[in-house]
Parts: C-alpha cells; sequence; structure tokens
C-alpha cells in the first residue's frame, strides 16, 4: 500500500493554484527594500543638509566678519575725514587708480568728501560710530568687494528761510586689500548705462543707477525752467531754449561744483555731479533739499547765460540779484530779517554802497555763490541785498533780470542812473534808502514810541573837508520833525563846537599867503559874542583856539600856543565879551558836580623832578582850585582824579605796595585810604602789572565806581588789541571805605567810561583807531554784559532824564531808547557830522 505524504501548510493546495515564478519579487521582500532604500536616502539627505547648514553657518560667520570689519574701517575713515587726518585717511586708500586716488585726496584736503557747502549744506558729524543698522552693506559673491550705503545728516536751509536737518545716503566701495579693506573706486560696472531723459526745456543724461532719483529731478527741474521763462520778466527765453545737463559720474565734478566761477561760465551745457555723489534723498524733505541744490545750479548758470554775464564783474551785485530772483522762484528764501537792518544801522551806516561795485571773488570764500551758508559773518554783503530789495520794491520799474543785464557799467553811479530812470540825486537816493532800513526793523515797524519822545532839539555840527574845514551847524525840531540851518553861510572856513543846542564856540580862521588869521566867538541862541582875534606870520608856531570847559557850557577855556609855549586861561560865559580877564591854569581842569572846585594836573617840566620808580601816570602834582582862581591847594603827587559829589573827590597815588586809590573831603583835604594795586589784583586774581587809567564815579550813586586797568605797557597803547580790565568797586555810605570788588570783564579796549544819566547801565565808548568813529556799550551795571551797542562820531549825547541817547552817523541820527530796545530814525543829507547835542526844553 502505498500514499502521498502532505503537510499542513500543503492542504488545501491545489496544483492549479501554485504561483507562477515571474521577475519581480513578492510583496514582503519589496517592502523590505523600499525601506532600505527610503533610508538611505533619508540619512544621505541628512547629511546633505547638515554639510550644507554648516556651509551656510560658515559663510554667515564669514560675512558677519567682514561686515563688522567693513563697518569698522568706515568708521575709522568717516573719523579721519572728521578730524582731518590726513595721514591716516591716505593710509586707508587703494592704490588701483591713481588718478582716482589723487581726487580722493584732493576732495578729503577741501573738505569734500562728506561737506557739501557748494550747495549750502553743512555736514554735522556724529559723535556716535555709524552701527550695523546705520549701514546697508552689499557684498559681491566673491567676498572681495563691498559697497556701502550710509546716511549722513546736514543742516540746511529750508525755502522758508529755516535752518533744518535732513539726512541723505552716501555711498562707498571698498576693496579687500592684502591685510584690510580700502577705500576704493568704483567697478566700470557700478554705473549702468546711460539713459537720456527729454523735457520742454531740459534734456538730462544720467546712469542706470540714478535713474529713480534722476527721473524725478528731471521733472522738477523742466518746471523750474518752465517757471523761469515764464515769470522772471526780461529773462528773454527763445521758443527753441533748451538746457543740456549732464549728470558726472566723476568725483572731479564735486572740485569744480566748488569753483564760484563754474556755474556763470557753463552756459546751458551743465554738467553736474550726480545725485549719488552728492547724496540720495531719504525721505521726502531731504528730496525737496536735493532738488533745490540741482535748482540754484542750473538757475544760476541760465540767468548768466541770458544776461550775457561778463564773469566776474561786480559779483556782490550779481549775487544780490540772483538771489532776489531765486527767492521768486521758491528756491531759497531773501535771507534778510529785521535785526540785520537794525544791525545796519547800528553800524553806522551810510546808504553808499559803491565801495561794494568792484568787489573781487578772491575777497569771498569757494561757496560765495550759493545760499547763506548757516551764516554770513560780514555785514557789507548785506548792504548791498538791502540796495536791491529796495530798488527792486520801491524805486523802479526795471526788473531785477535787466538790473543784472545793465552791470556791464563800469561805474556804479552809471548802474544807478540807468536802473532808476528818473534822474534821482545819489544824495537822495541814500537818503531815502536809510530810511528804508529803518522802516524794516522792529521799531521802524511800530507804530508809535514806547515812552515819549524828548520835547527839543537835536543841533548837529557838520564838518566838510574839499579845500578847508568848514563847519555848518543844523537843528531839527522834534516836535515839527523839520531840519534848519540857524546860520547859513555865516561861518565859512570854521571849526564849531558845542555842548548843547544854545551854546557854540566858533573859531574861524583865515590862511592867507604871508598872513594867518584867528578869530573866536561865543553864540549863544541867536547873538554871536566876539571873543578874541589874533594872527601871526605864514609859518610861525602859534595857533588860538576857544573851546567849552564843562558839559553845562559855564566855563570856556582859552588855548594859545605860541613859539612852543601853551597858555591856558578859565573864561565864564557869564562875562565872556565884556573883557574878563581869564584865569591862568597849568593844565586842563576836572570839575566838580556844581562847578564850584576844579582839580588840575601839574606835570613836572624838569626831568630831575621825575621819580624813575614811579609811573609817568602818578607823576603830576594835583591842585585843587576855585574857578575864579582864589584857592589853589596842592594836595599832592598822583594821577587820575575823580568826584564822587560836590565835596569828596578822589585820587590814585603811589604807595608801598604800587599804586593807591585813596578819596578825601575839600574841608579836610587828608587823603582816606581805600585800597592798593596788590590788594586789589590779588582779591580779584588780576595780573599784578596793572595800573589805574580811569575812575568814574556813579553821580547818581556815589558808592559805585568803575575803574578801568591796563597793563603798565600798554597804558599809552590807542589800538584795538590792547585790554582794558574794567572793575566796579562798591563803597560804605561814608564814602571812607571798600564792600565790594568786583571785575567785570576785559574785552574791551580804549575808551572812556562813564555811567549812565539814571544811573542804570555803564557806557564804555570804545575808540576805532581807524574810523575814529566810537563804538558806544550799554553794559549792565552789575554783570558788564552788553545790552546795546551802536557806532557813532565820537559825541554821545542824551536826554536828562537818561532816557534817549543819540546815535550820530553820516546821513542820520537815531534816537536810542536802550531800555525799550527802541530806536527812533531821523535822517538827513547833511554828510558826515562830528557833534550833536540833545537839548531839551525847560
Amino acid at each position: 500500500m502505498s500514499f502521498e505524504w502532505r503537510t499542513d501548510e500543503d492542504e488545501g493546495w491545489s496544483e492549479e493554484g501554485s504561483v507562477k515564478e515571474t521577475a519581480v519579487p513578492n510583496q514582503p521582500f519589496l517592502r523590505r527594500r523600499w525601506r532600505f532604500l527610503l533610508g538611505s536616502l533619508l540619512g544621505l539627505l541628512a547629511v546633505w543638509l547638515v554639510v550644507q547648514w554648516q556651509i551656510d553657518q560658515r559663510v554667515a560667520e564669514t560675512t558677519a566678519t567682514i561686515e563688522t570689519e567693513l563697518l569698522a574701517t568706515h568708521n575709522f575713515v568717516l573719523q579721519t575725514a572728521v578730524s582731518q587726518d590726513n595721514d591716516l585717511f591716505r593710509a586707508n586708500l587703494s592704490g588701483r587708480n591713481p588718478d582716482w586716488t589723487e581726487l580722493q585726496k584732493r576732495l578729503f584736503a577741501d573738505g569734500l568728501l562728506l561737506d557739501r557747502p557748494m550747495l549750502g549744506w553743512q555736514h554735522l558729524a556724529s559723535a556716535d560710530r555709524l552701527a550695523a543698522e546705520d549701514v546697508t552693506i552689499t557684498l559681491d559673491p566673491e567676498l572681495r568687494t563691498a559697497e556701502l550705503r550710509y546716511s549722513q545728516t546736514y543742516a540746511v536751509q529750508t525755502a522758508a528761510g529755516i535752518t533744518e536737518t535732513v539726512t541723505l545716503a552716501q555711498t562707498a566701495v571698498y576693496r579687500q586689500g592684502t591685510s584690510r579693506w580700502l577705500y576704493s573706486p568704483p567697478d566700470d560696472d557700478f554705473w549702468g548705462d546711460w539713459i537720456t531723459y527729454g523735457g520742454d526745456y531740459l534734456t538730462l543724461v544720467y546712469t542706470e543707477r540714478d535713474r529713480e532719483v534722476a527721473v524725478l529731478l528731471g521733472v522738477q527741474l523742466d518746471r523750474l525752467l518752465s517757471q523761469m521763462c515764464t515769470e522772471l520778466q526780461d529773462l528773454n527765453c527763445d521758443p527753441d531754449f533748451k538746457v543740456h545737463l549732464r549728470f558726472d559720474t566723476d568725483p572731479q565734478s564735486l572740485l569744480v561744483l566748488n569753483e564760484v566761477e563754474t556755474m556763470l561760465k557753463a552756459g546751458i551745457q551743465l554738467e553736474l555731479p550726480t545725485p549719488t555723489l552728492i547724496g540720495l534723498p531719504t525721505d521726502e524733505a531731504s528730496a525737496e533739499v536735493l532738488y533745490r541744490a540741482y535748482g540754484v545750479q542750473v538757475a544760476t548758470a541760465v540767468l548768466a547765460h541770458q544776461i550775457e554775464y561778463d564773469c566776474c564783474r561786480h559779483q556782490l551785485f550779481f549775487r544780490a540779484l540772483r538771489d532776489y530772483q531765486l527767492d521768486q522762484l521758491g528756491l531759497q528764501t531773501w535771507p534778510l530779517t529785521p535785526a540785520m537792518y537794525q544791525q545796519m544801522l547800528d553800524v553806522g551806516f551810510n546808504g553808499d554802497v559803491a565801495r561794494h561795485w568792484t568787489r573781487r571773488w578772491e575777497e569771498a570764500p569757494p561757496q560765495f555763490l550759493q545760499v547763506w551758508v548757516i551764516e554770513d559773518p560780514d555785514p557789507i554783503w548785506q548792504q548791498v541785498y538791502m540796495l536791491v530789495e529796495f530798488l527792486a520794491g520801491e524805486e523802479t520799474a526795471v526788473s531785477p533780470t535787466q538790473m543784472m543785464r545793465l552791470m556791464d557799467r563800469n561805474n556804479y553811479d552809471n548802474w544807478l542812473a540807468d536802473v532808476l530812470q528818473d534822474g534821482t540825486q545819489l544824495s537822495t537816493l541814500e537818503s531815502r534808502f536809510l530810511g528804508y532800513i529803518h522802516a524794516q526793523t522792529i521799531a521802524g515797524q511800530q507804530a508809535e514810541p514806547p515812552i515819549p519822545l524828548p520835547q527839543g532839539s537835536i543841533t548837529l555840527v557838520c564838518e566838510s573837508y574839499t579845500d578847508v574845514i568848514a563847519s555848518r551847524i543844523y537843528s531839527y525840531n522834534l516836535a515839527k520833525q523839520t531840519w534848519t540851518e540857524p546860520f547859513p553861510g555865516e561861518f565859512a572856513e570854521s571849526y564849531i563846537s558845542l555842548v548843547d543846542g544854545e551854546h557854540f564856540v566858533v573859531n574861524e580862521y583865515n590862511f592867507a599867503e604871508d598872513l594867518f588869521q584867528w578869530k573866536s566867538s561865543l553864540v549863544i541862541g541867536d547873538e554871536i559874542i566876539f571873543l578874541e582875534e589874533a594872527e601871526s606870520e605864514n609859518g610861525a608856531d602859534y595857533w588860538l583856539y576857544y573851546f567849552f570847559a564843562d558839559a553845562a557850557a559855564k566855563y570856556l577855556l582859552r588855548y594859545e600856543h605860541d613859539e612852543g609855549q601853551t597858555n591856558i586861561g578859565l573864561l565864564p560865559v557869564a562875562c565872556a565879551g565884556d573883557g574878563c580877564a581869564p584865569v591862568p591854569l597849568d593844565g586842563f581842569p576836572t570839575f566838580a558836580p556844581n562847578k564850584d572846585h576844579f582839580f588840575v594836573l601839574v606835570y613836572p617840566t624838569d626831568s630831575a623832578e621825575f621819580e624813575l620808580d614811579v609811573p609817568r601816570q602818578l607823576q603830576p602834582s594835583i591842585v585843587l582850585m576855585t574857578p575864579d582862581g582864589q584857592q589853589r591847594q596842592l594836595l599832592g603827587r598822583g594821577g587820575t582824579p575823580f568826584w564822587l559829589n560836590d565835596t569828596v573827590y578822589g585820587y590814585v597815588q603811589t604807595g608801598e605796595e604800587g599804586w593807591e586809590l585813596v578819596t578825601a573831603v575839600i574841608t579836610q583835604n587828608q587823603p582816606r585810604y581805600l585800597l592798593s594795586q596788590t590788594e586789589l589784583l590779588a582779591e580779584l586774581q588780576l595780573p599784578t602789572d596793572l595800573i589805574t587809567t580811569q575812575v568814574v564815579a556813579n553821580l547818581s550813586n556815589p558808592q559805585e565806581l568803575l575803574l578801568q586797568l591796563r597793563h603798565q605797557e600798554d597804558v599809552d597803547a590807542f589800538a584795538t588789541n590792547v585790554p582794558s580790565y574794567l572793575v566796579k568797586l562798591t563803597l560804605t555810605p561814608d564814602l571812607g571805605e571798600i564792600e565790594t570788588a568786583d571785575w567785570l570783564r576785559d574785552d574791551l579796549t580804549y575808551g572812556a567810561m562813564n555811567f549812565s544819566v539814571d544811573g542804570r547801565y555803564i557806557i564804555y565808548g570804545e575808540l576805532n583807531p581807524q574810523s575814529l568813529n566810537t563804538a558806544q556799550h550799554f553794559l549792565n551795571i552789575e554783570t558788564g554784559q552788553t545790552e546795546l551797542s551802536f557806532n557813532s562820531n565820537q559825541s554821545l549825547s542824551g536826554s536828562d532824564d537818561g532816557q534817549w541817547y543819540l546815535q550820530v552817523a553820516e546821513n542820520y541820527v537815531m534816537l536810542h531808547a536802550p531800555q525799550y530796545d527802541y530806536q527812533q530814525f531821523i535822517p538827513h543829507n547833511f554828510g558826515e557830522c562830528q557833534q550833536a547835542a540833545l537839548s531839551e526844553e525847560e
């Protein structure tokens, strides 16, 4: 018996149901294989990702390191520009392009690496270094070249005349050198292709890099040219008028633009630095500033071209007329302010600008033709601006453009005649011009003065120096506001002195061929009182002269010089002309306030009497006298005598510790010690060689004294660079001791000082040796700080109450009320007047 053996796995399987063998593995095997392959791929991907992450990390770290190095290098370069360290700057320059390198050195030397003065922009260097967020850095793929764009701040003047700050983006390129990054020129493809914009009045050529900014500027500048041709009268744009402008990528264009004459000779074929070189806008404000910067250049070139300007004549006038029209175009504000007009009158401007007609470029800074760069320190330029404003707005129908065209005249007077076209006399025009200037001041725009004007008159003595000295008297009635000449033609060859509007001394002379004649008269009101006449042979050492001895016109001084001998006599005005004999004096008197006593300083005539160890100023003998000459008392030796009141006086004498300040009473005449040189100078910590040159008392408060001190070697110096130290002393009520001593200032130079009538101010008259004008400084009585200053022709007269003071200038006088910062302008056409008096009615 036989059978077929089967297992349990064979049960139920038939022969037909068996699986045929194929090339595809069965399913479990495939799944296992796919899992293996997928795992392998994922592993490879993970390895690749890890490797790539490591590479990215290395690149990022390298890039960050490079950017840090670049930022540090660029901050260093910026610092060298701010500190103008030429050697360090050159050490960071690339040398691959020698021309570019030399150009950067010139830009650095001229301060133009960041600053843009030729556009009226002032670079404001930051105390902080640029941070990473302040700079955009673009590296090339090889990490060898970098472009940095960074923000810089500039102070600019807006079209409204307000100084503001704007931010512009500057661009710098660096290349990796052998050991460090170097400031470098850009590659040839940096700028891109050239593109042309065409407008109605403008053709603009620019590069691809500056496309966005250039397109906007092209539209704006085309609109500006249209405005100029439409609104500027007499510009005379032809139908085919067109300006061709190219934005130059060469940094040399910055240097060219910094030259004064560039835009004046360019015509209408212009090349200006491309915006990337100047600075790219970062917002609307900086975009407007950039447009106005280009607009000023284009407008300047067009004006010069259209009027056929002969560069470079009458530069100040061209600039003023150009800026007047730039203001009309909205490119920049007209720069004059009420304070500037007031400054013109305070310095005594006489309305004549002829001396500026031929002023040369060489006397001006390179940015002369730009906007008023932050501050213009020279007021003479403002005088021309004021004249242009006055002529264009008040005096002529000739347009500013035509006024520019007429500048081909060689003579200022001829130019004015062509501009005015009405035959106006120059003196009349200058008088109207000064009135216009005052009308623009704050005081000139006030309807009424803050306090009533003085009641009385202003009297002037004006001298002419044609062939001989001739003095004339003029009087201004403050109530009627009219000028009169009280003595027309009365005194020909003469010199007149006055102290008020009623009393004059007239010294007439006649220098004939063989004989010299003198005649002196006293004028009181309308009365002329003969004093004396004399004559001498031609060439003789002789002259005769009378003048007032005191401010109240109570006494006259007779001064006669004859063959080296001087005779001085005191004569009461009350008996002038009645044969009164003058009281002989040995010097000039210093009167007490009530005029009952006076001092005379008598210097030694014999050299043997001089003490070698005593300063010359303390060598005289001090003599106390009465006006009738009956009392003469020798007080001692010293100098700078002064009166505290009618009976107490003081002077400086020599003591054991240098000079000493003493006071005394007339009835006793015994010196009372106040202080010594050593004591005062040590207390105030001042130089030890200072000597007293003036002492004055406040007559409204005798406890207050002023001392002027100068270095011993400078006592007699007559110059503007020699300092005077101003010290204020406060005395005890009995005027016998010092309570306080205060050093107020030491920046004033040669001049007389006093207290104002009301004791409110210290008035310091600083004399200018060149002009012989006096700068009158009104100082705060406590601090010595200046509260008011003005130039006047030497004399200073004021009202009895100290509220008003008189400034005398050529072709006008000005009443100042210092306490109210107010000025009353009173014009005339008498020319230069040397003396003035403000006289009030009783």
